[in-house]
């Protein structure tokens, strides 16, 4: 009886953690629009992150990937996430049903995110997040100023943020970021999180290439950690060969050890638009 209130207390310390866990599976549907041309294309993928502007000319593709998730090596649950563009726009979707300690826990979460030109960046312009059991709560948060503001209701409480030095981001903007960094080469990215009731500065590495089983078979895959935090490990796997999505993800501190896999994924492009692949750089 004693341990498991020691555990539960451990949970409801960590519940930071939790929630970067359950971050890492809403980045799971990485975007990027079309480029003009097939020479612009490659002179953006290799120059710098300020050059990279996608062309408003283009639809990105629809997309649906649907991921296991783990919690000490036991199936909990499914998390599905679905990318649709409007406009000049994405609608991001994502669903999840879990149970792990005995609690079933319900993710809804709505997000839209724009490339800002004068950024340079994909940015968010807001995104509804509803958790029914372990986190319960509601919140909404709109961005403006080109991401240098934040504002977030959560169940009520209204929290303003500011950032000087680079925009604060969505999950959803910073999963369309990283991946666009990945395309380009780089090895080194750093992001501001916009969470429910703070802001937190996450930094990226990439650690090297590497052959991973999956559900698709074996697939290259370019595996990023999370750094400067030594009391966590977050190791995230991501295929040129699927798309440049997240392929699997792992997350471990403390007594939390979460896992996601994808199961499977449905896109459908427009005419004409190929995927980003390790041979076809076209997103």
């Amino acid at each position: 009886m004693q341990q498991n209130l020691t555990q539960q207390g451990l949970i409801e310390q960590d519940l930071t953690s939790l929630r970067v866990a359950l971050w890492l599976l809403t980045r799971l549907t990485r975007i990027r629009r079309p480029f003009r041309s097939l020479s612009i294309l490659l002179t953006l993928l290799f120059a710098s992150h300020t050059q990279a502007a996608p062309s408003p000319d283009f639809h990105q593709c629809n997309k649906t990937f649907t991921y296991q998730l783990f919690f000490n090596g036991l199936k909990i649950g499914q998390l599905s996430r679905t990318l649709r563009w409007q406009g000049e726009q994405a609608q991001v979707s994502a669903f999840s049903s879990i149970n792990v300690l005995a609690t079933k826990t319900r993710f809804r979460q709505r997000s839209q995110i724009y490339w800002s030109p004068e950024q340079q960046s994909f940015l968010s312009k807001g995104f509804s997040r509803q958790v029914e059991g372990l986190l319960a709560g509601d919140t909404e948060a709109t961005f403006s100023d080109n991401g240098k503001r934040s504002t977030v209701s959560q169940d009520g409480t209204i929290l303003e943020f500011s950032s000087a030095s680079q925009p604060l981001l969505d999950s959803d903007a910073v999963g369309s970021q990283m991946r666009l960094a990945l395309i380009q080469g780089k090895t080194q990215f750093n992001y501001k999180l916009q969470d429910t009731d703070e802001v937190n500065h996450y930094y990226f590495q990439v650690k090297g290439k590497e052959t991973i089983n999956s559900n698709f078979g074996k697939i290259s895959a370019i595996r990023v950690e999370q750094v400067r935090k030594s009391d966590r490990k977050l190791v995230m796997w991501f295929s040129p060969d699927v798309d440049y999505q997240l392929v699997r993800a792992t997350y471990q501190r403390k007594i939390l050890d979460v896992k996601a896999v994808m199961l499977s994924k449905k896109i459908t492009c427009p005419a004409g638009v190929t995927l980003t692949t390790k041979n076809t750089r076209s997103p």
